[in-house]
């Protein structure tokens, strides 16, 4: 072992509990804040509210998601060479926090006379706060890399998702209360205001991670260099292009996310509230199958999460597909979220842990936002999946998003279940 490996492999034992509860905490918090902007209910709620447009809500359900993946590339190549990563972190919590916290504020005393006003200056907070997320996101995928094994990645992400999920299930319950007996827009200004204080101390949790030092960083290149290189790692990686292949198809299930708590309330005529319940449900099945999922990447493969997060993609359409064709009792169809909280999570979970898992060190940067910003632009499927709503019917889309949902479940298994030797 060299001198730099042992100054690295002592720097990481010594912070490791450290680092490992700062991390945990980090995503108890987020995973908690979530459940107050849900993209599945109270994001497509809130923006039905101020708009007829279904583009409009489904864009809003995953422009979060879309700003973590899209600028990936870009800051990679930028900071492939810096073998410290967290001063970018820091600062793009900073800039996340105050984006966050005045979007809650203009919300909670905003007046309902405008808005369009409020719909513009939500998609611009909300957007700086995503994108910031996705700044920050190579940086933070780094240092976890960095800082916890391989071998305990299943743990720590399945603590941040096992007890953030539980948080997020016992918050629907607030959450249907603050929606009921607050009046629009005061209720949601409420609920953005508790997520902006959990994401202020979520942000500054991971902001302490002691950072290890980097092994090897390659020299500082081009922009252009560095995208060139990321194509040529996809070329010559199989399990990377699979990966891309088995995240697109199963990420794919976003295409009707924000729907189904749309169609629930056109068609089956429950209340908004009912939202903050519906959220439970998602987060029961989001923290009950984690504990699985987080055991499986451990000890079996995460081959085999993604395999099964597949299956769980596929219930959802299916069950409101069947309530198209024979009306299911409102529990039944209450099971759509649980399925969805479950492919959530499992997707996340394998998706990550796997591309850490096939990621050389010096290489790190590259392959996380290469193949995070390729993977950005299916995000939109929301925005696709409300369009198609408008021109077509919510049978036609969820008949699509269920033939996908079927071809992403053998995709997993032309996986490979180790780093390639030329990798």
């Amino acid at each position: 072992m060299s001198t730099t490996s042992m100054s690295q492999h002592q720097f990481s034992e010594k912070y490791f509990k450290r680092n490992f509860f700062l991390g945990v905490t980090n995503g108890i918090l987020f995973n908690f804040a979530w459940a107050f902007t849900s993209g599945s209910t109270v994001l497509p709620l809130f923006i039905s509210k101020l708009t007829s447009s279904s583009i409009l809500v489904g864009l809003a359900s995953t422009l979060e998601a879309v700003g973590w993946a899209l600028p990936q590339m870009a800051v990679a190549a930028v900071t492939l060479h810096q073998k410290n990563q967290m001063p970018l972190y820091i600062k793009m919590a900073i800039l996340r926090a105050i984006a966050f916290s005045l979007l809650a504020i203009l919300v909670f005393f905003s007046k309902t006379g405008n808005p369009s006003y409020l719909l513009i200056f939500f998609f611009f907070l909300f957007s700086i706060y995503a994108f910031g997320g996705g700044v920050s996101g190579v940086s933070f995928t780094d240092v976890v890399g960095k800082t916890i094994p391989s071998n305990k990645r299943g743990s720590f992400f399945g603590m941040r998702m096992f007890f953030g999920g539980g948080l997020a299930a016992l918050a629907g319950i607030l959450i249907e209360r603050i929606l009921r007996v607050y009046s629009f827009p005061k209720n949601f200004g409420v609920l953005f205001l508790i997520a902006a204080v959990i994401i202020i101390f979520a942000l500054l949790s991971f902001s302490l991670v002691k950072e290890p030092p980097t092994k090897e960083r390659p020299q500082k290149r081009k922009f252009k260099e560095n995208v060139l290189l990321g194509l040529e790692i996809l070329k010559k990686d199989r399990n990377l292009r699979m990966l891309l292949w088995t995240r697109v198809a199963i990420g794919s299930y976003v295409l009707g996310l924000p729907f189904y708590i749309i169609f629930a309330k056109k068609f089956l005529f429950i209340p908004t509230s009912i939202a903050g319940l519906f959220l439970s449900v998602q987060m029961v099945g989001y923290l009950s199958s984690n504990i699985l999922w987080g055991r499986l990447s451990n000890n079996k493969s995460n081959r085999l999460v993604l395999f099964l997060s597949a299956i769980c993609s596929a219930i959802p359409p299916f069950l409101l597909l069947l309530n198209i064709l024979t009306k299911i009792p409102i529990y039944v169809y209450g099971a759509i979220f649980f399925f969805l909280g479950a492919t959530m999570s499992g997707m996340d979970m394998g998706y990550t842990n796997y591309l850490l898992e096939i990621a050389p060190e010096e290489k790190r940067p590259i392959y996380v936002g290469f193949l995070n910003t390729i993977v950005g632009p299916t995000i939109f499927l929301s925005a696709l999946g409300g369009l198609i709503i408008q021109v077509s019917s919510f049978a036609f889309l969820y008949s699509l998003v269920f033939l996908i949902s079927l071809v992403s479940i053998f995709l997993p298994l032309s996986l490979g279940t180790q780093r390639p030797l030329n990798s």
